[in-house]
């Protein structure tokens, strides 16, 4: 039976209350570690699961499947349809104009805005509002738009924690992460290891799950309260990050929007306190500067 990755991940959570209890955990397991389902084997994968190997078998064939191996194809197909090398892409930048690189921000722009509608916007700032905690995280090329959304969301909430895993730390910044709290990853496809780590502990802890990404089937979006969406298309080398910086922004903008004067008197107390602390010089032929 011939089927995308993508239309067996919707069977899965079509028939997921159908499955018996064992099915359940089979299910949810390679629905978190597609990439587990293949490249191990079917043993390993349920020692893994903590099921018996005959589960996914069984599962297989509830999900309409002839056979394990017809199952697990579409998680090998998905795997074999890796992202460009950035050096075969960086090969083809010669020769292009750099309006065109400028055209295609505007058009990632766009489909960003397509893929996320205002309700998506206002879930994900609920959600922020009614956490106890706030912790950000945002591996690699992701660092600069997590660590941006903290600098600024702690500019009116103290309690925000950038969970950076410098010094090899991760594990221990993760201990702090309790039920009641709200954890946002950000990440794109190659997907960092680190990603996946935060999101599974904090499913482990019960604290809420922001994920901002590139694809929806993202491993670490799998238990994301809200998923926002970014499109990493355009010219250059390197996945363009363009729409990961507008959705931080304009996720920032609803929130303040929905704070009312509370956030706009922290706002205020931040501003005199980084001017107090002499953390910012004047701009050329002025004697004022916002913080920055």
């Amino acid at each position: 039976m011939a089927d995308s990755y993508s239309s067996l991940v919707d069977r899965i959570r079509a028939r997921f209350v159908d499955l018996s209890p064992q099915q359940r955990i089979a299910a949810s397991f390679v629905l978190k570690r597609p990439e587990d389902v293949a490249i191990v084997s079917m043993r390993t994968l349920a020692a893994h699961a903590g099921v018996q190997p005959v589960t996914f078998v069984r599962l297989a064939r509830t999900l309409g499947f002839s056979a394990w191996e017809d199952f697990k194809e579409p998680f090998v197909e998905r795997m074999r349809v890796a992202p460009a090398l950035y050096s075969d892409r960086a090969k083809r930048l010669a020769g292009v104009d750099p309006s065109e690189v400028h055209r295609s921000h505007l058009k990632t722009l766009e489909a960003t805005q397509t893929l996320n509608d205002n309700s998506v916007f206002a879930a994900a700032a609920e959600a922020f509002e009614r956490a106890d905690n706030v912790f950000v995280a945002g591996f690699r090329a992701c660092f600069g738009p997590a660590h941006a959304f903290a600098y600024v969301y702690r500019l009116f909430r103290p309690d925000v924690v950038l969970l950076s895993g410098m010094g090899g730390s991760l594990e221990s910044e993760l201990r702090a992460v309790e039920e009641g709290d709200l954890v946002c990853v950000m990440g794109f496809r190659p997907y960092s290891r680190e990603s996946v780590i935060v999101a599974e502990h904090a499913a482990r802890r019960g604290a809420t799950l922001i994920a901002i990404t590139d694809s929806p089937l993202a491993p670490f979006a799998r238990d994301a309260k809200v998923v926002l969406t970014f499109s990493t298309e355009g010219p250059s080398f390197f996945p363009s990050l363009v729409s990961a910086w507008g959705i931080v922004e304009q996720l920032l903008d609803v929130i303040v929007a929905r704070g009312g004067e509370p956030v706009l008197e922290r706002l205020k107390s931040a501003e005199a306190q980084l001017q107090a602390l002499g953390v910012f010089v004047p701009a050329y032929g002025t004697e004022e500067s916002s913080p920055g």
